[in-house]
């Protein structure tokens, strides 16, 4: 315990109160002239802002007990401007959070009072003014700026763009704490703005995920892995046909999971690798053994289901499924409708597939069933798209044979 008081930061706080408050001046001198250095330096994570607040609450003891007056101005004027930078930067943290997790919440927040205040702040500008006159500091406050921004908007791409670029550019700046949730920020964005149908940030976020683990980011985190990490990670692995990668990654950090989640989450990553692998017996066992109660989960596991029944021709197990998926989500009481709207049409579009094998088609069919599933923003679109091409094969195939 000793041993951590002294490697504590706040132990030269402890002593330069002592110090002061006992009139040992010489040892105040040296210790305050220490911590100014420290709070000179710009911040290598948004914490620090908050830390150096009372680091700067005993220098300013230090200057009031000597009564050094000229300087404790000047440093009162740091301890605002230090002050407003953790404002800043924890509101877009603060916002940034309420966005992500939409998903979980089931009333809109927009008209309560705190968003009412930020709503009311020019950002723009204050941002503009910090990276003018502070560009070394405002490298933290103008990532969470552009970070709450682009969760905003899906479609802005430029300062999406610009983010990235400037994270990646910054991650030697910031300690590896830092750089790590930063990363994971952008994992963010990409996963809402591939729920909202841009298919595009699939690879985008993939990239992020795989720059996270290889970069050894998971390694020193005393925290157990992030479920909806391991989740995104997983899903978005086997859609891009990386399924080795994915499978070490599932043996590796299932172990990292809450206890509680591991077997589940290894028997649900096992049943998406088994499915990739046309292992569907094993995937349907595993599946059922991945005991999950998050809805987010529980929508992946009917989805995945659903997929099994349809290509070990289950139909009559498939039709029962999908009525009772679609009950599911009427019953499931969100603000983002997106996901629920994405699965939806998942249902929709392979009850139709249904149709079209069942029956006799032409090419005209198959071809306005794929432009609807292009246009729409669904779950599963290319599995969807490949099970209406073998469709379109074979109905090729039969023509060719009776012609």
């Amino acid at each position: 315990m000793y041993q951590d008081f002294r490697s504590n930061p706040q132990r030269d706080l402890r002593l330069l109160r002592q110090y002061c408050k006992r009139g040992h001046k010489i040892r105040a001198d040296k210790l305050s002239s220490k911590l100014e250095k420290l709070t000179d330096k710009p911040a290598a994570s948004g914490l620090e802002f908050f830390e150096r607040l009372e680091m700067l609450e005993s220098i300013d003891l230090y200057y009031s007990s000597y009564d050094k007056r000229n300087l404790r101005n000047r440093h009162l004027i740091k301890s605002l401007l230090n002050l407003e930078y953790f404002f800043i930067l924890q509101t877009f943290v603060y916002k940034k959070e309420l966005i992500s997790n939409t998903f979980y919440i089931e009333n809109k927040v927009d008209d309560t009072l705190p968003l009412k205040i930020s709503e009311a702040i020019n950002f723009d500008k204050l941002i503009g003014m910090i990276e003018a006159e502070d560009p070394e500091n405002s490298i933290l406050q103008s990532i969470y700026f552009l970070i709450a921004k682009t969760l905003s908007d899906n479609l802005d791409d430029k300062n999406f763009n610009k983010l990235k670029e400037l994270v990646i550019n910054s991650l030697k700046n910031f300690d590896f704490t830092a750089g790590k949730y930063l990363l994971l920020n952008l994992q963010v964005i990409c996963t809402v703005r591939l729920n909202a149908g841009r298919r595009e940030y699939a690879k985008e976020s993939y990239e992020i995920s795989k720059m996270l683990i290889d970069g050894k980011f998971y390694e020193n985190d005393d925290n157990w892995f992030r479920a909806s990490h391991f989740r995104s990670i997983m899903k978005l692995g086997i859609s891009l046909g990386d399924i080795d990668y994915v499978e070490q990654f599932v043996k590796h950090y299932s172990k990292r999971l809450e206890p509680n989640l591991r077997i589940p989450l290894k028997y649900f990553a096992f049943a998406n690798i088994y499915f990739e692998k046309k292992m569907y017996n094993e995937a349907l066992n595993s599946l059922n053994k991945a005991e999950l109660n998050n809805s987010l989960y529980k929508i992946d596991a009917r989805r995945l289901t659903a997929k099994i029944y349809y290509e070990t021709d289950s139909m009559e197990n498939l039709q029962s499924l999908l009525d009772t998926f679609s009950h599911f989500l009427k019953n499931i009481r969100t603000a983002d409708r997106i996901i629920i709207n994405r699965n939806k049409n998942f249902i929709k579009f392979i009850k139709k597939l249904i149709k079209l094998k069942d029956s006799k088609t032409d090419t005209y069919e198959l071809n306005t069933l794929q432009n609807a599933i292009m246009k729409e923003n669904v779950s599963e679109i290319n599995w969807l798209l490949q099970k209406l091409s073998e469709i379109n094969v074979q109905i090729y195939n039969l023509n060719a044979n009776t012609g």
